[in-house]
């Protein structure tokens, strides 16, 4: 049991204060503790990051059944062209979600930054640093930001999937366009000449993978960093937390 687990009901006081159910009112101090506020903070960049990842896993997962041609070649058969249009609307629809959960993301996470830890000038110079060499590094960091406004105030981006056969192998994915994409005015010009010199389509699939997994070990380097900035106050929870958790066990004979 642990102390998200203690019952909203009186418990018999054994401490000095025969008036006060101590248990939770340890349980009170235990949350209002250092330690717990650095757990609590380490959990909510879990959280942030599983937004992202979640959604990226389930456009992989598709991605990954569209590899079995039993399950795929079906789809398609050019005699019904409303299977596959079916599937770009899914492949849209996935994409669309990951975008915002990608713009999430960035967004949640600078406001974290900025809330908790901007009186930290040495983790705030770390992060950025990290930033620029994780996300800045990654020449389709700022196109996949700038896809969603274009998917938001424009259009849909021009999906297309791509099919590869050979003897020995059958693979599916999904490109969009180039051309559809330079028509919109509000690229700024290092994108536009990025997606320019692209050619005619660009590989969306590894493009999402790629940023997915940049951001996957930049939010554990986060995580782990701000356990190691805030290591005794945790170690010092834990601690209290365990000897709360025995008494909580002896209290209720467990």
């Amino acid at each position: 049991m642990s102390i998200e687990d203690v019952p909203n009901a009186y418990v018999s006081p054994v401490d000095s204060q025969p008036d006060r159910p101590h248990l939770l009112v340890w349980q009170d101090e235990l949350k209002a503790s250092p330690g717990y506020r650095a757990v609590e903070l380490m959990a909510y960049v879990r959280r942030i990051g599983y937004v992202l990842q979640a959604n990226v896993a389930q456009y992989n997962d598709l991605i990954a059944r569209l590899q079995d041609p039993s399950h795929s070649l079906p789809i398609f058969d050019i005699s019904n062209p409303e299977v596959h249009d079916d599937l770009l609307s899914e492949v849209e629809r996935l994409l669309h979600n990951v975008l915002m959960a990608l713009s999430t993301r960035i967004d949640q996470q600078r406001r974290f930054m900025k809330k908790h830890f901007s009186d930290d000038a040495a983790l705030t110079v770390e992060y950025a640093e990290r930033v620029r060499t994780g996300f800045d590094d990654y020449a389709p960091s700022a196109f996949l930001r700038g896809l969603r406004n274009y998917l938001t105030h424009h259009r849909l981006p021009v999906a297309q999937s791509q099919q590869t056969f050979s003897p020995q192998s059958f693979s599916v994915t999904f490109v969009l366009l180039c051309q559809p994409l330079l028509e919109w005015s509000r690229w700024n010009s290092d994108i536009k000449r990025w997606i320019a010199s692209r050619g005619d389509c660009l590989e969306i699939v590894s493009m999402i993978d790629g940023y997915a997994r940049i951001a996957g070990d930049f939010d554990k380097w986060l995580h782990d960093r701000i356990g190691l900035k805030y290591a005794s106050e945790i170690r010092e929870y834990e601690d209290s937390a365990n000897a709360f958790n025995r008494e909580l066990d002896r209290t209720f004979g467990q």
